[in-house]
């Protein structure tokens, strides 16, 4: 009897826990009109106004409403993958998405069977597999983990969205947004916009010089796209 009583008490702990992480912690109590951090999501619906049911793949998820660039199409009847390297969020992306695929696992173009990743406390936004990210992050020291590591072209095509169009690519790999553009093969997957974060320390990119110099901008044009929408350190491009 002791151990039923046991058992009921965990499975409560964990309800309300997940509720707690889901809701409560972000005070995500009623629908809102932008989940986004800068309001991507308002750009990026209406960009896809005329396509419903659309395909949409999500690097860095962390949360399936806060700071979300992909909520938005979820409600408008999207599906898509979602991807994060805490356990914790994955774990939130099955109970509000269990229709998606939700796949916990760090994305790289390594060829490296697991990965280092670094975080803190049981879920947090910046939680990376970039150490000098971590160490200008979490200046009180951080945990190191390992993680199971595959690229992005490999997690969609053992993905039932395989055969299908990807619509719209959201990363946000807290400095590894790189490595994975990188991993995804752009001659079959060709996403029609890609919301990414390109960081330059004490900058907003006024200097249009650095932004035009920055890895993630200059293989972004090398594969054609283009900027359509900016605001502070995130950027949408098109092709």
């Amino acid at each position: 009897m002791k151990n039923i009583r046991g058992y009921f008490w965990h499975k409560h702990f964990n309800f309300l826990y997940r509720l707690y992480l889901l809701y409560y912690k972000h005070k995500i109590f009623f629908p809102k009109k932008s989940y986004s951090m800068l309001g991507e999501d308002l750009f990026i619906q209406k960009y896809f106004r005329n396509i419903s049911k659309g395909v949409y793949v999500d690097v860095g998820a962390y949360h399936p409403y806060f700071w979300s660039n992909t909520h938005l199409l979820f409600k408008n009847k999207w599906k898509g993958i979602n991807i994060d390297i805490n356990p914790v969020s994955i774990e939130l992306f099955k109970y509000a998405r269990p229709n998606d695929t939700n796949i916990n696992v760090a994305i790289s173009n390594s060829n490296k069977k697991f990965i280092k990743y670094y975080t803190k406390n049981i879920i947090n936004t910046m939680t990376t597999t970039n150490k000098y990210a971590a160490q200008t992050s979490y200046l009180k020291g951080y945990d190191v983990r390992k993680i199971k590591c595959q690229k992005l072209n490999y997690i969609i095509s053992k993905s039932k969205f395989k055969n299908q169009k990807i619509n719209f690519l959201n990363i946000d790999a807290e400095k590894s947004d790189l490595d994975v553009l990188k991993s995804l093969n752009f001659n079959k997957y060709k996403p029609d916009l890609i919301c990414v974060e390109i960081h330059h320390r004490g900058s907003s990119f006024k200097n249009e010089k650095k932004l035009k110099s920055h890895p993630v901008y200059v293989f972004l044009r090398s594969k054609k796209y283009k900027i359509i929408w900016r605001k502070e350190y995130s950027f949408i491009f098109s092709f």
